[in-house]
């Protein structure tokens, strides 16, 4: 990572900026090889950002393909954060969904026109691209996602959403930190994170100690209430999803309900469910064989769409 991967990200990886739907400058960026015929889209998870990436990026433009990474409102150098850096707040999903499709038509788009475009999205990001797919289709020509974030575990109960709901719009504490969760205090938590490899896990929090943009480490009650209303929206439209679609899911994920793919599986039946029984919910920062596995998968179906 220090040397090949850096000297890659400084050789061939650009950075970009643009203006999104409500004038929310959002950040970006992208690496095309010469010829690439396929280009990837990357939609990251929640308090993510392109550092987390880094590697995965790396082995997308080493077998021949381009890429485009956004970083999400509120996350990494995107505009958007609440008054707090380490607490991510959004108002409702569309946001995030409006704010692809506008860095898809305005980055994505004019640069793949005569490309195949593949998207592969993780846990939030997850959400969010199945919601960009169902209402937008006709831009990708397959799609990956990779413990997408389709039911949560630990939702309160309706009675409990409402009273929280209530409580936010009557003292304005949508940007507030939701119950349960907490600051960035700068202490690794390695044995109880998303990631099996510890070098990975490092790696990442490395980069978010150095730089106070990928402090992101909180949800807000406003993503909380945000998130809780995902599961009905998705599969309120799972009849608009007609591309080739590969879920990955990990057996010991300890924040996606894998009731949500089962159902994903009835609706969507064209669908192909893969699950990495051993891994944790990051099954690209799982352990090598998982991770080789993985990484295998995701580069044959790549290479393989038409």
């Amino acid at each position: 990572m220090k040397t090949e991967n850096h000297d890659f990200r400084k050789a061939h990886v650009k950075q970009g900026k643009f203006k999104s739907f409500d004038n929310t400058t959002l950040n970006y960026y992208f690496a095309l090889p010469e010829n690439a015929t396929r280009i990837v889209v990357l939609v990251h998870g929640f308090c993510e950002f392109f550092g987390k990436y880094h590697e995965y990026t790396w082995y997308l433009y080493q077998a021949g393909f381009g890429f485009f990474f956004m970083e999400q409102r509120g996350h990494g150098y995107s505009e958007g954060k609440a008054k707090d850096p380490d607490v991510v707040y959004i108002d409702d999903y569309n946001t995030y969904v409006e704010d692809f499709h506008t860095f898809m038509d305005k980055v994505v788009m004019p640069a793949t026109s005569e490309k195949k475009r593949i998207l592969i999205a993780h846990s939030m990001g997850g959400a969010v691209g199945t919601l960009f797919l169902e209402k937008y289709p006709g831009y990708f020509d397959r799609a990956i996602l990779s413990s997408p974030m389709l039911k949560m575990k630990s939702v309160p109960s309706k009675f409990a959403i409402i009273a929280i709901s209530i409580y936010a719009f009557l003292f304005r504490k949508y940007k507030s930190m939701a119950p349960g969760q907490k600051h960035f205090d700068g202490i690794p938590v390695f044995e109880t994170s998303s990631a099996a490899s510890r070098a990975r896990y490092d790696y990442m929090f490395e980069k978010r100690l150095k730089d106070e943009h990928y402090h992101t480490y909180g949800a807000s009650i406003g993503w909380a209430l945000a998130s809780y209303k995902v599961y009905n929206r998705i599969f309120k439209n799972t009849s608009n999803l007609s591309l080739p679609i590969t879920v990955f899911t990990a057996g010991q994920d300890h924040l996606i309900d894998s009731d949500g793919y089962r159902k994903f599986a009835k609706k969507v039946p064209h669908a192909k469910i893969i699950t990495f029984e051993s891994s944790r919910h990051e099954i690209f920062n799982a352990t090598e064989e998982t991770r080789n596995e993985y990484y295998r998968q995701v580069l044959g179906i790549i290479d393989s769409s038409s």
